[in-house]
C-alpha cells in the first residue's frame, strides 16, 4: 500500500514539473477509523470509515493554489493537478504573490509509529466487552446517572512529495480510550473522567491505560465531588496535575506562540496573540524553573508524523527556556517571516481535502531536576488547592486573560489535602501565571494528554497534539466564582 502510495505522489509531482509550476507538492492518504461507543450500559454507536484521497499545492508567482479529491483513479488525479494549477495560476494573474519558502534540506524516507498490537485486529466482541465491563462497573451505584465510554482507533497510512526531492512516508496508527462517568445528588450533577486521551500506540495502550481501574474511580471520585462542598473564593496557591496543565499550556503557550498568529493570520478562533515577533529571546514569559519544550519526535506524541506536510522532518527545540520565550511554531511558509531560516516541522492539515495550516506542535513542562514529588509540593501550601485534569476554560482575544477549571479538585490545609471539592475556577493573565510557578516534580508525576480535535482556521480544521508535565505549584492565584 505504502509503495503504491508513494508511487502516485512521484506520478504527480512529475505532472506538476511539467506544468512548470514553481513549487508543488502532493499528499496522498488513506485513512481507517473505528469508534465503538457505550452510553450507560448499551452500545450506542459502532462506527468504521475509510476514506482515501490527495491533496495537491502549487505555487505560481507567489500564489498557492489547491485541489484535492477522494480516490486515486489517474483521470481524476490529472483533473485535480490541472485545477490546482489553474488556480494558483488565476491568482497570480489578479494579484501579486508573495509568498517565500524556507529552504529545506530533501527528505528521503519512510516512519512507522510505534504500534505493538495493531487494534484493528483486535477482535470487536473483545472491544465491546471491555466498554460493557466498564458501563457495568460505574453504574454499581444508584447515584450514577449517565456514562460515557469510547474506544477510537485510526490507522493513516501518508505519502508526501514535492518538486524539489522530496519523498516521504509514514504508516501512522491512533488510539484512544475516553471513559466519564455522571453523578447525581440533591440539585447537582458532576463527572469525572480518563484524562490522558490518545497516543500514536496500539491496542497496548488500551491495556496500559485501564478503563476498568478508571471506571472505578471515575464512579467513586464523581460520587465524591457531586457531594463536596464548594471550592472558596480568594487568592491561594494551586498544586496541579500534568492532565490538568495540558489544557493551560495549550491554551496560554501552545496558540500564542504559534507563528501564523503573530503574523495576524489567524484571528477568529479565540483571536491573535499578545507576543511580537521582535519578542523571541527576549521576552520574560514564565519564573526561571519554566521550561517548555516542543517536541515532534516525541515517539507516542500524536503530531509525531515523521514528517510535516511540508515534508519538514519532525525535530525538537524550546519555547520557552528559563522563563524566556525563544521561538514561534513555523511552517516553510511562516519562517522567513518570523525571522528563522527553516521551519520547525509545524504544518499540518486535518486532511488530504485540507490546506495545510501552521499547527502547534507535541510540547510540554520540562519535569523538575531534583527529587519532588507532588507531596512534597503540597507540603508547603498553608491555603490551596490540588487540581486534576481538564474542564472548562476561557481565554481572550490575544491570549492575555483566562479562566481555567478542572475535572477534579481537594482542599489544601496546613500543608495536607483535607477533602475534595468542586466547581472551582481560577484567573490570571498569561505571563503572571507562570511567573508564580515556583515548583515542579520530578518525571516520576509526569503525565501527558493526547489531544485529537483542537480547531482552527477557516475553514475549521481540527488537529493533534499532545501535551504533558509533572505536577508543578503556583502562588497567589485568584480563585472563585465557580458556583456562579
Amino acid at each position: 500500500m505504502i509503495e503504491q502510495m508513494r508511487g502516485q505522489v512521484e506520478n504527480i509531482v512529475g505532472q506538476l514539473k511539467h506544468r512548470g509550476v514553481d513549487y508543488g507538492d502532493a499528499r496522498v492518504e488513506t485513512t481507517d477509523l473505528e469508534s465503538l461507543t457505550y452510553r450507560k450500559q448499551r452500545l450506542a454507536e459502532s462506527d468504521f470509515q475509510a476514506t482515501q484521497g490527495i491533496g495537491i499545492r502549487v505555487l505560481v508567482n507567489g500564489c498557492w493554489g489547491f485541489a484535492s479529491c477522494s480516490g486515486f483513479e489517474s483521470d481524476l488525479i490529472e483533473k485535480t493537478v490541472d485545477r490546482a494549477v489553474s488556480v494558483a495560476r488565476a491568482g497570480a494573474s489578479v494579484i501579486e504573490g508573495s509568498v517565500r519558502l524556507s529552504e529545506e534540506a530533501q527528505s528521503t524516507g519512510h516512519y512507522d509509529g510505534p504500534c505493538e498490537r495493531n487494534p484493528f485486529e483486535i477482535p470487536r466482541s473483545e472491544k465491546l466487552d471491555l466498554l460493557a465491563r466498564a458501563a457495568d462497573i460505574m453504574h454499581a451505584s444508584k447515584l450514577i446517572n449517565m456514562s460515557w465510554s469510547n474506544l477510537r482507533f485510526e490507522r493513516k497510512r501518508r505519502a508526501f512529495g514535492n518538486t524539489e526531492g522530496t519523498l516521504v512516508s509514514s504508516d501512522l496508527v491512533f488510539s484512544m480510550p475516553t471513559i466519564m462517568a455522571y453523578a447525581v445528588h440533591g440539585d447537582d450533577m458532576q463527572n469525572r473522567g480518563f484524562q490522558e486521551g490518545a497516543r500514536i500506540a496500539g491496542w497496548e495502550w488500551i491495556e496500559q491505560a485501564d478503563m476498568i481501574l478508571w471506571a472505578e474511580k471515575c464512579r467513586e471520585e464523581s460520587i465524591m465531588k457531586v457531594k463536596a462542598p464548594e471550592g472558596p473564593s480568594g487568592v491561594m496557591d494551586l498544586v496541579m496535575d500534568g492532565t490538568h496543565l495540558s489544557l493551560t499550556m495549550h491554551e496560554s503557550v501552545g496558540h500564542p506562540t504559534e507563528s501564523d498568529r503573530v503574523l495576524g493570520w489567524e484571528a477568529s478562533m479565540a483571536g491573535r496573540t499578545f507576543l511580537h515577533i521582535d519578542d523571541q529571546e527576549k521576552l520574560k514569559y514564565g519564573s526561571d524553573i519554566v521550561n517548555f519544550v516542543a517536541d515532534n519526535t516525541m515517539p507516542y506524541g500524536v503530531a509525531s508524523w515523521g514528517w510535516d506536510d511540508d515534508g519538514v522532518p519532525g525535530q525538537k527545540w524550546y519555547t520557552i527556556k528559563d522563563g524566556i520565550f525563544q521561538q514561534f511554531g513555523s511552517a516553510r511558509e511562516t519562517a522567513l517571516l518570523v525571522n528563522r531560516e527553516h521551519s520547525t516541522g509545524c504544518c499540518r492539515a486535518m486532511d488530504f481535502s485540507s490546506f495545510p495550516i501552521n499547527r502547534q506542535p507535541n510540547f510540554y513542562l520540562e519535569p523538575g531536576k531534583e527529587p519532588v514529588t507532588p507531596d512534597d509540593l503540597i507540603s508547603e501550601v498553608e491555603k490551596g488547592i490540588y487540581i486534576e485534569g481538564r474542564g472548562s476554560f476561557s481565554i481572550d482575544q490575544r491570549r492575555i486573560n483566562f479562566q481555567f477549571g478542572g475535572d477534579m479538585f481537594w482542599e489544601i490545609k496546613n500543608g495536607k489535602k483535607v477533602q475534595p471539592l468542586k466547581k472551582v475556577i481560577y484567573r490570571s493573565k498569561t505571563r503572571d501565571f507562570w511567573g508564580s510557578c515556583d515548583g515542579i516534580a520530578d518525571d516520576r508525576s509526569f503525565k501527558t494528554m493526547g489531544l485529537l480535535t483542537c480547531g482552527k482556521g477557516e475553514p475549521m480544521q481540527s488537529a493533534r497534539m499532545t501535551h504533558g508535565a509533572s505536577t508543578s505549584r503556583f502562588r497567589n492565584i485568584e480563585v472563585g466564582g465557580g458556583a456562579e
